[in-house]
């Protein structure tokens, strides 16, 4: 019974029970017994009082009759009867079975107060006596002891023997009730180790389903037969995935390691142990510094210090034994609450391929060197090459044809085109163009900034990612979009800028930011720049516009915008003062060697060849002062620094970026962004597009009500749509499962205590509210994050309508915003548009209007080349139609949808970014719009013109743009619409 401690307690509590329920019945019954005893004690005095009281004048004898009276006949007593002369008389009785009275005691008992009667009489009890006192008005006292009756308990009385009797039998069926459940519980037991030692097959009933027992231990008997079938099950599959995963770990043929959180590593296989010849054992402290160092800080530091990782890495490391080199992939495993609870490490030989690189790059640097040689064998050959043909031309210019026989004139002629071919042979061979070699090597051309800078930033998207950085993009609205520079150059210079950004972030974000300047803030500038920034150079850029080979009477400088400034700003960890200062130094040092000139152009052709291999800080500042503009750096240390490139503006051509669309206006955009800069820029945009918006970089219950209260004054007007930044909803989920920690050791726990529980109840707060945003149905919702969608949880995706990566197009943003608004739109303005389109129709100028489009009928060119663009509109003018241009497909279906009543024909490009032609087609055909599309393709292929035809394009035409045959397809479709 020992091992059943619970049948145990339960058969002690019931025979406790049963033995109090016995004590109260027989306490009961005595007590009665005693009260009756009390009772019959009392009943006598009380009679005797009443026989006495009879008498006139009471004699002894007359007392000796009354106390033969019956109701005295059983009891003991003592009565002293004393006489009003004194004289006492004593009677006395008393039980065989008590003892006698001893002495005479005369009862100290207080009679009552006078009355109407003819006697006073009291009386006193205790446990075995009653003590009385009887006077009369004669005189005459009696003072009586009563004992009280003494208890006579008949033990063969049923009423004594039945309860106990009854207790035994319910004792005994207790007993006997729980030497079954003990039968029961051992029997459950012995089958229960019989399951864990035996497997099992199949479903096996318990032994004892047949013979007689409960319901519950039948059920349990199954439940544990069912659960012990399922962790076989399970335990079979576990061992088998076990054995699996340690035959691929530890026959691998790539050393494989596992290391905890801190550091210290738990397991490594049988590859690591062949290669760094060491044994692994469970009580040995191995950390990753024992086998591997990195050359640079930054990677030692990693392996130094784990915890901090999150991401996966790529690592560059050097055994420390065999000095070879290795590349470490490390990726971090977190638990169920987001915590990081390890890493797993792979490891790749590459020993090999890295001393094919160090020797091709030894090789790339020979060749570099005979390049650079022979670009300058190249410039002296064609100069002496140059100097003869040019003393040619100019010895036959001349030569009056008039004065020549035919033959002569035949000779000269032919002695001049032959000159003058061999002159252009010359300069294509030598890649000098129309800039003379001894005086530039720039290619000045009319460059599309804004495409420049997203084509550099979409470079740059991947490296982002692997080392878990944001990137932000913004071109200002009010900026032109083109400007003559060299394209060459000025990519270079911003790819290193923002190469050398990413090098030196190792979390937050990296911005480009490409807006419009004016000579006043140009000369606010300290002397914070990079190099030294000449007052009277500045001043000549921003009126010298033509860089010393460009025609002066097509250039033209907008009033407000004479700079374009390229701001390269990251979160990283910044420049001390001292080092700066060291670096401006070396750079004018650098610059002033160097020599780069705008006005004469002598160019130094090393900074030239640099620029392939890939630009240093020095080399950024020459290339920028060489197309005449400057560098500004300003750093905060562990804050980031901010590089910003002055260009001046050349001839710059405004050409709208983000188009108005007046459906925007009836969207209002709620966006919870994570950086600050890229909310500002969001407000920007909106500002300009006239979007009304809501923008926070947080999202809490105050800000909540806020938006609730907006939205519903603006429930009737505006259809609203929420933007979520997918890393501030990673932050805010993170910061709930991680515990605060405090790096103040000044505050004591209390402090520290407080600050973490005010800390957890904001994070509460935000993700209470920002779950309560994912939760409204009713609210359209757009995730934007740089990670890939298949990286963002599904449960998230499932909350949301529409997905985008960042840097978010703004095309495709807005896109999307119509997208999804569409339906609410739809319903909230069907009067609003219907009372436009009435007051367009029945006004003189739409009257106006629709005459004009009868005689010349509105073309949209899809083209995403300005070169391609002017093209196409100067060739329209020339036929007589007139045109609008859209430079993508997502832009030509919002001008449809804006202008289609105007729109008679599109010539749709194939070939652009953000939407391609063929897309775009599909998706208009696919509202049901016949409206005709002509195709423009460069590659002029059978296959290509199937699939135009196929996607519902009605004509296709080849590049370069034939004026007749495309006059022609416009008849043609137009008449035929």
């Amino acid at each position: 019974m020992q091992q059943f401690k619970s049948l145990q307690r339960l058969l002690i509590f019931y025979t406790l029970t049963l033995l109090a329920m016995l004590a109260v019945y027989y306490g009961t019954m005595f007590y009665e017994m005693r009260q009756h005893n009390e009772q019959h004690s009392i009943q006598s005095f009380y009679n005797l009082q009443h026989e006495i009281t009879q008498l006139s004048n009471p004699t002894n004898l007359a007392i000796k009759k009354i106390l033969q009276k019956p109701f005295l006949k059983d009891m003991s007593y003592q009565l002293i009867f004393m006489m009003p002369s004194g004289q006492t008389y004593i009677h006395r009785r008393t039980r065989p079975d008590e003892r006698e009275f001893t002495g005479i005691t005369f009862p100290n008992v207080i009679t009552s107060l006078p009355s109407a009667s003819n006697h006073h009489s009291a009386y006193e009890l205790n446990n075995r006596n009653l003590v009385g006192t009887i006077e009369l008005e004669s005189g005459h006292k009696v003072y009586l002891i009563l004992r009280h009756e003494a208890l006579d308990i008949n033990w063969m009385s049923y009423r004594y023997w039945l309860p106990l009797m009854t207790a035994i039998l319910l004792f005994a069926m207790a007993l006997l009730y729980t030497l079954k459940r003990r039968a029961n519980w051992e029997q459950l037991l012995i089958y229960t180790d019989e399951l864990s030692r035996h497997a099992k097959d199949g479903y096996i009933a318990p032994p004892f389903i047949e013979k007689k027992t409960t319901d519950e231990f039948l059920r349990l008997g199954h439940a544990l037969s069912r659960i012990s079938y399922q962790l076989h099950n399970n335990h079979r599959r576990i061992t088998t995935l076990k054995h699996r995963l340690e035959r691929l770990v530890d026959h691998a043929p790539l050393p494989m390691l596992m290391i905890m959180r801190h550091g210290q590593i738990s397991f490594f296989n049988h590859r690591f142990e062949q290669v760094f010849d060491t044994t692994f054992h469970s009580d040995s402290n191995y950390q990753l510094t024992d086998f591997f160092f990195a050359k640079d800080e930054s990677t030692q530091a990693l392996l130094q210090k784990l915890a901090d990782l999150r991401v996966t890495r790529t690592l560059l490391v050097y055994g420390l034994h065999n000095k070879k080199a290795y590349q470490l992939h490390i990726t971090p495993w977190f638990g169920e609450h987001g915590q990081v609870h390890g890493f797993t490490v792979l490891l790749n030989n590459i020993h090999e391929l890295v001393e094919q690189t160090a020797h091709l790059e030894q090789q790339n640097r020979q060749l570099q060197r005979q390049l650079d040689e022979f670009e300058a064998l190249k410039s002296t050959m064609g100069h002496n090459l140059r100097l003869p043909l040019e003393a040619m031309i100019d010895t036959l210019e001349p030569i009056n044809p008039d004065n020549l026989s035919a033959k002569q004139h035949q000779i000269v002629t032919t002695l001049t085109q032959t000159s003058h071919s061999m002159l252009t042979m010359l300069n294509d061979m030598l890649d000098i163009g129309e800039i003379e070699v001894r005086t530039s090597r720039l290619s000045i051309e009319a460059v599309d900034i804004y495409k420049l800078g997203q084509q550099v930033s979409q470079s740059m998207v991947e490296s982002l990612r692997q080392q878990g950085l944001e990137l932000l993009y913004f071109f200002a609205p009010d900026s032109p979009r083109c400007i003559d520079t060299d394209y060459r150059r000025l990519r270079q210079i911003l790819r290193n800028l923002l190469d050398n950004a990413i090098k030196f972030t190792n979390s937050g974000y990296v911005s480009l930011t490409i807006d419009a300047v004016t000579n006043a803030d140009i000369a606010d500038i300290k002397s914070t720049s990079i190099g030294e920034v000449d007052k009277e150079h500045i001043s000549n850029n921003s009126h010298d516009t033509n860089h010393g080979n460009l025609d002066k009477s097509n250039t033209t400088i907008h009033p407000s915008h004479d700079w374009i400034r390229f701001s390269i700003k990251d979160s990283g960890t910044g420049i001390d003062i001292a080092k700066q200062h060291q670096l401006l130094t070396y750079f004018n040092e650098s610059n002033s060697q160097n020599s780069v000139h705008i006005k004469n152009h002598p160019i130094n052709y090393a900074h030239k060849n640099s620029a392939i291999k890939g630009l240093g800080l020095n080399d950024v500042n020459s290339f920028a002062k060489l197309l005449g503009g400057f560098i500004e750096m300003k750093s905060t240390l562990n804050k980031g620094s901010t590089f910003k490139l002055y260009l001046p503006c050349r001839r710059p051509a405004y050409q709208p970026i983000y188009h108005f669309n007046p459906q925007l206006t009836y969207i209002h955009l709620i966006a919870v962004i994570k950086q600050p800069l890229r909310a500002k820029h969001l407000r920007d945009l909106c500002a300009y597009l006239s979007i009304p918006a809501t923008i926070s970089t947080s999202i809490d219950r105050v800000a909540l009500e806020q938006i609730n209260n907006k939205l519903a004054q603006d429930a009737q007007k505006l259809a609203p749509i929420l933007l979520l930044d997918y890393e501030y909803y990673e932050d805010i989920t993170l910061a709930l499962s991680h515990q605060i920690n405090i790096d103040d050791k000044n505050i004591d726990a209390e402090n520290k205590l407080e600050k973490s529980e005010d800390k957890a109840r904001i994070d509460i707060d935000k993700q209470q509210a920002l779950n309560s945003l994912l939760s409204n149905t009713a609210l359209p919702k757009i995730l934007v994050s740089m990670k890939a969608e298949r990286r963002i949880p599904a449960m998230l995706l499932d909350q949301c309508d529409g997905f985008l990566n960042k840097p978010l197009d703004v095309a495709l943003s807005l896109s999307e915003l119509l997208r999804l608004t569409l339906p609410v739109r739809q319903t909230l303005l069907p009067q609003i548009t219907s009372q436009e389109n009435k007051q367009q129709s029945s006004s003189p100028l739409g009257a106006d209007n629709a005459a004009h489009e009868t005689l010349a009928p509105l073309i949209l060119v899809v083209e995403d080349s300005p070169t391609n663009q002017k093209i196409a509109c100067k060739i329209l003018e020339k036929i007589g139609y007139r045109s609008i241009v859209a430079e993508d497909g997502q832009q030509a279906l919002n001008k449809l949808q804006a202008q289609r009543q105007e729109i008679a024909l599109i010539l749709m490009d194939c070939r652009m970014p953000v939407m391609d032609g063929l897309q775009a087609t599909q998706a208009i055909r696919a509202q049901g719009d016949d409206i005709p599309i002509v195709a423009l393709t460069a590659n002029n292929s059978e296959e290509d013109k199937i699939a135009c035809l196929q996607v519902g394009m009605d004509e296709f035409l080849a590049k370069p743009i034939n004026k007749q045959k495309l006059k022609t397809v416009l008849q043609t479709l137009i008449k035929n619409q």
